[in-house]
């Protein structure tokens, strides 16, 4: 019976962990530099403010321009998917959450590499990351 309420409290402390992370935004992008923001009832004031796409070496690169809209500083993270032509998720093990800090009204630019070839579309997400 204890290992059973232990297994039930791990499980719960585990759901609380991660309700700590909040999204905040997505950015849908194609090779030909159409681009989508998703917000997500934030209360993160972070604008984009350019995104831009090419190719080098074959592999899809971009890069995108981020500023603050408050004067409070952010702990934030984010993560590229990359998709085929077909929209299936490229080599979605090699996703990561990356953290970043964004300084209040600060101008920051994060900058993705496909993992390979076949890549033509991406997603960046963000969120705010854990205080705790």
């Amino acid at each position: 019976m204890k290992k059973i309420i232990i297994i039930a409290l791990s499980a719960m402390s585990l759901l609380l962990i991660q309700g700590c992370w909040t999204s905040v935004m997505d950015v849908d992008g194609a090779a030909d530099g159409t681009t989508t923001v998703n917000f997500k009832n934030s209360p993160v004031d972070i604008k984009i403010l350019d995104t831009r796409s090419r190719f080098v070496n074959g592999l899809l690169m971009v890069n995108t321009e981020l500023e603050s809209g408050y004067s409070n500083p952010y702990r934030l993270e984010y993560k590229f998917s990359w998709y085929d032509s077909a929209g299936m998720e490229v080599d979605p093990a090699r996703s990561a959450w990356i953290p970043f800090y964004l300084n209040g009204r600060e101008t920051k630019t994060i900058q993705g590499l496909a993992p390979n070839p076949s890549a033509k579309a991406f997603k960046i997400k963000f969120r705010e990351a854990n205080r705790h």
